[in-house]
């Protein structure tokens, strides 16, 4: 359990999430598929920002449990859009 912070970009398409991190680079690709859970929470990997953030539990490539967490401004309108995307899906 390992945490990297970092600024970067997220989007949304219909088929992942990805995040790209700008320092250091760093990508993530997150299939809609591999999603098991979207929740708002102020914890992840035992540290706070004090503000809700997005966490997504999802199955990694290793096809393991694994989890992130984002500070984003409306974390309303993303966990209900990801919900959306898994629930077509």
């Amino acid at each position: 359990m390992a945490q990297v912070r970092g600024n970067g970009v997220l989007v949304l398409t219909k088929k992942e999430l990805y995040f790209e991190m700008w320092m250091p680079k760093k990508i993530l690709h997150i299939s809609i598929r591999a999603i098991k859970e979207v929740t708002i929470t102020k914890w992840h990997l035992k540290k706070s920002k004090g503000r809700p953030m997005l966490k997504v539990i999802f199955e990694n490539e290793k096809k393991a449990e694994d989890a992130v967490a984002w500070l984003l401004r409306d974390v309303e309108h993303w966990k209900s859009g990801l919900e959306a995307l898994i629930k077509a899906t």
